[in-house]
């Protein structure tokens, strides 16, 4: 058995992705010699140029995302978890539940950052992202946490919880990934639901992406008539983090928002 003897974090640009722009611009690149050896169109040679140039950008693009994104690049993965563990407001003593924990990063940053915490990190795993338990269990073992934290199989929009279990809720970015989801609301009361009363919150998603969820200040006020003691609401935390503007564009970090606060 492959001995693995470094964390290993993911990137939130999916490696599969990265090859299927690859294929892509390898397609592009046969195409337009196909174009100019067989075709005397320049029509036909004008939009291979367009698809070959458009495949590199693209190319490009992804690389540049994701060694910007990476723990061993440009770092923006563990600036966002830092931003978000900044804005819980807890002493450290009991339960800790992360939704959607992908690779383990959050759930691990924060049984660092609170050393008398038992941390649970649940996640889908789906076949998009290049995560898995195990990979989360190697993590924890490496960073010297593995007894303080626990990793399961679980399901955002129906946490395997009973009601008021933990003493602090986080999640990032993982919100907009619940597939079959129209009222993401919903979401964001699930995960309030296993949260004991007093206990405190930092979620963090897309909130300013009005396709997703509206105009999310309705969704604060109507966290606030169902019981949560304090709700705070920054709309644009992807300038506080910062995000490059490069990366705040609609299929990226556009429209990063954080709610923190007491049940």
């Amino acid at each position: 058995m492959e001995k693995i003897n470094k964390t290993n974090y993911g990137n939130w640009m999916p490696i599969k992705l990265v090859y299927i722009i690859v294929a892509g611009l390898i397609l592009a690149a046969v195409l337009t010699f196909l174009t100019f050896h067989f075709s005397c169109h320049w029509t036909s040679k004008t939009l291979a140029i367009a698809f070959l140039i458009f495949m590199t950008i693209s190319m490009v693009y992804a690389l540049a995302v994701r060694h910007t994104f990476s723990f061993s690049g440009g770092g923006l993965m563990g600036k966002v978890h830092e931003y978000l563990t900044n804005h819980i407001q807890w002493d450290g003593n009991g339960k800790l539940l992360d939704v959607g924990c992908g690779a383990g990063a959050l759930t691990i940053r924060c049984a660092k950052k609170f050393p008398q915490s038992e941390c649970t990190g649940i996640d889908y795993w789906g076949m998009k992202w290049d995560y898995s338990k195990k990979m989360c269990e190697n993590n924890a073992k490496l960073e010297g946490v593995a007894d303080r934290c626990v990793f399961m199989k679980g399901d955002a929009n129906n946490l395997d919880f009973g009601d008021e279990t933990f003493d602090v809720v986080v999640s990032n970015f993982v919100y907009h990934e619940v597939n079959g989801i129209l009222d993401r609301e919903s979401l964001l009361k699930e995960t309030l639901r296993v949260l004991k009363k007093g206990g405190v919150f930092a979620l963090q998603d897309l909130f300013g992406q009005r396709l997703m969820y509206g105009d999310f200040n309705v969704i604060v006020e109507h966290l606030k008539s169902e019981g949560i003691e304090e709700i705070n609401y920054i709309k644009d935390a992807g300038k506080e983090i910062p995000v490059p503007s490069w990366l705040r564009m609609p299929a990226m970090l556009n429209g990063v928002g954080i709610i923190y606060g007491k049940k």
